[in-house]
């Protein structure tokens, strides 16, 4: 006759969900190997931006020079091409999650205990890893076309960072797309929205050089506040004046992506598609 003892018949507890930061390593890794397999989400932007730099430094800095601060035209077109990069590169994670539902990996994960938050944050992770790579790359470049901030490798630093934080908010808004809808089209939208508005500000010379209409539109351009504040660090000594609203919309931008990202992730989480 067999015993039964006290431990065969106490209930047996569910496996404990692992930890999320545990699991973020992982998934933000896979992200990255993702990126580095998919040269249209690393270099594309990059190269874009690098081409239109060469292109605007060099055909447009003997006409306008005189109206750029220090005389340097590669102090104007420097943070436009920086802005661009924000919010194309930006699309990086939206892709990475359209892609991983398109091939059911991300439906695979949904089954198990890993925090969802986590399914979103690794690929926004490595989007911001893309983006300070891409930065980092168009301000070297910056330099061999004759960059000299006033403040030095700060100034440089802190325009690499700028470029991080704001593209953070548009790979947030591109993540929140990505899972409402699976589509990479519809991903791509979010840089179709944000490209033309560059356009409609300070694009090619300082803002105080603009007048009549385009003026006005440059003045409620959610963009401009951003650009005028990274080309201030590269122009002038830092000040709050200077760099308050361009931060502020950043930061806007930042909230808005993530209680986009919320809002599609809450959705999933009740539909289960």
């Amino acid at each position: 006759m067999s015993t039964v003892t006290a431990a065969d018949t106490a209930p047996v507890s569910p496996p404990a969900a692992p930890n999320a930061r545990a699991a973020l390593g992982p998934l933000t890794a896979r992200s990255v190997r993702s990126c580095l397999r998919t040269p249209s989400l690393l270099l594309s932007p990059l190269l874009t931006s690098a081409f239109f730099m060469i292109i605007y430094e060099g055909q447009l800095s003997s006409a306008v020079a005189a109206t750029a601060p220090g005389g340097r035209y590669i102090d104007v077109v420097l943070p436009l091409c920086l802005l661009t990069t924000a919010f194309t590169g930006g699309a990086t994670a939206g892709q990475l999650l359209v892609r991983d539902i398109g091939s059911g990996y991300h439906a695979r994960l949904w089954l198990t205990p890993v925090s969802r938050w986590a399914l979103v944050t690794a690929p926004v992770l490595a989007g911001m890893a893309v983006l300070t790579v891409q930065a980092a790359t168009l301000t070297g470049l910056g330099l061999l076309l004759g960059l000299n901030p006033v403040s030095g490798a700060p100034a440089l630093i802190a325009l690499t960072g700028a470029t991080v934080l704001l593209g953070t908010g548009f790979l947030l808004l591109a993540a929140a797309v990505g899972l409402h809808t699976g589509n990479s089209s519809a991903v791509g939208s979010v840089t179709l929205v944000f490209f033309p508005l560059s356009f409609f500000t300070a694009t090619f010379v300082p803002r105080d050089q603009l007048g009549g209409w385009m003026a006005r539109a440059a003045d409620i351009n959610p963009l401009t506040p951003p650009l005028d504040a990274m080309r201030s660090l590269l122009a002038s000594p830092w000040n709050e004046q200077n760099l308050l609203p361009g931060t502020l919309v950043a930061l806007a931008i930042l909230v808005a992506g993530a209680a986009a990202a919320h809002l599609a992730l809450t959705r999933r989480t009740r539909t289960g598609v």
